[in-house]
């Protein structure tokens, strides 16, 4: 197709170019009127007619370039998430890597909404991912490195970031309920906008991390750090997981049972 579309390309310009300059042409190239049996108008006509089939090709051609390209598209699209469903129980040591390339190429279609249901991407660093609306229940990124990672609406939900490392990551309106943080390192993570009963942030690093106005049922926070972590209108906090962290100063608070844990703990 490329071969093709580079010919009539270079056909289209010197069309346009002889018609263009037809007075120069007329008179040097055609200069006899005639030629045989051919008059000068027999040419002008060609020069006509040709600009017809010219157009007729190049809006046939965009037609036909399109719909193989949406057809290629499509194939490829299908087979890419073949390949992503037969690695979803895929457990050699490579899986996390081709686990990787095939969400890479799929993003590459412009494609976000993926199945990533008990993907393995243990170990690895995961950079400039958007995934939107897609299902990413009880998938695993242990020990990796998230960098420039940004879920919508996604369902996290048993999810396992165990010794993950967040940078620049965006959760909006995600689900991550019962899904594990030990030991993650999510400073600065903000979670307004998420479900999260039941998460378990043992271990985990949570400095100015804002849980402002979240439902933080069933939530554990025992060894975490909560250094100026922001717990304002916070539903259904627990004092006792409060008090089970390992540090809590400057939390933010307007519940007054975790006022005073985080007064007696700034005392001692």
């Amino acid at each position: 197709m490329s071969y093709t579309t580079v010919v009539l390309f270079f056909l289209t310009i010197i069309l346009i170019l002889i018609t263009g300059n037809w007075g120069w042409m007329s008179s040097h190239v055609f200069a006899n009127t005639t030629w045989g049996l051919y008059p000068k108008s027999f040419f002008e006509n060609v020069l006509v007619e040709a600009h017809g089939t010219v157009l007729d090709l190049v809006f046939i051609g965009s037609l036909l370039f399109y719909f193989d390209q949406r057809r290629s598209r499509q194939n490829e699209r299908k087979r890419l998430e073949e390949m992503l469903s037969d690695l979803q129980m895929y457990r050699a040591p490579d899986a996390s890597y081709r686990v990787l390339g095939t969400i890479r190429r799929l993003l590459s279609l412009g494609i976000r909404n993926l199945h990533l249901s008990e993907m393995q991407l243990n170990n690895l660093r995961v950079v400039d991912i958007i995934l939107e609306h897609s299902n990413c229940h009880a998938i695993v990124f242990t020990d990796s490195l998230l960098v420039d990672v940004r879920l919508e609406r996604c369902e996290c939900d048993a999810a396992i970031f165990a010794g993950a490392k967040l940078n620049h990551v965006e959760f909006n309106h995600c689900s991550f309920k019962r899904a594990k943080f030990h030991g993650a390192k999510l400073d600065g993570i903000d979670l307004r906008s998420c479900e999260i009963q039941g998460a378990d942030f043992t271990g985990a690093s949570l400095r100015s991390a804002n849980f402002r106005g979240v439902d933080c049922k069933g939530l554990k926070l025992k060894d975490a750090d909560l250094r100026s972590a922001n717990f304002i209108d916070a539903k259904n906090l627990d004092p006792a997981a409060i008090s089970s962290a390992r540090i809590i100063k400057h939390l933010k608070t307007n519940d007054p049972a975790v006022m005073d844990i985080v007064k007696q703990s700034s005392s001692n």
